[in-house]
């Protein structure tokens, strides 16, 4: 372990403030519970691998909001994040962000788009 330590000292863990780690952002036309159940159901088949992350979900019914995060446990870094928020009773702005290294990257990302999409997980980069 202590030399993933020195690699790691090297480079932030996760998804950073202000950094440019990959995101895609659109309306779909789903109210925002059957979104956030969906990117709640994907993230958990298809980013968890085999429990070696921890899927924490919340929402927000006074706001319309939600969002899901994939962390990592020992340092608890986000390195897929999905936010949502109602644009009216139909309709949510979505957007997923990744960290941008090894699994979670573009492939990822549309993995999560496209489970939002199509109604069912994604998960070809990780199955």
């Amino acid at each position: 372990m202590g030399g993933l330590s020195v690699i790691l000292a090297g480079c932030a863990l996760g998804i950073q403030p202000g950094d440019k780690s990959p995101s895609v952002s659109y309306t779909v036309p789903r109210n925002y519970q059957t979104v956030y159940l969906r990117a709640q159901n994907q993230a958990t088949e298809c980013l968890r691998g085999k429990s070696e992350y921890d899927v924490v979900g919340k929402v927000d019914p006074a706001m319309q909001s939600g969002s899901v995060e994939v962390r990592e446990p020992l340092s608890g870094a986000v390195v897929a994040r999905t936010t949502l928020k109602a644009v009216d009773a139909q309709h949510t702005q979505v957007t997923h962000t990744v960290w941008g290294h090894e699994l979670w990257d573009a492939r990822a990302l549309a993995a999560m788009r496209e489970s939002i999409l199509m109604d069912s997980s994604v998960c070809t980069v990780y199955k």
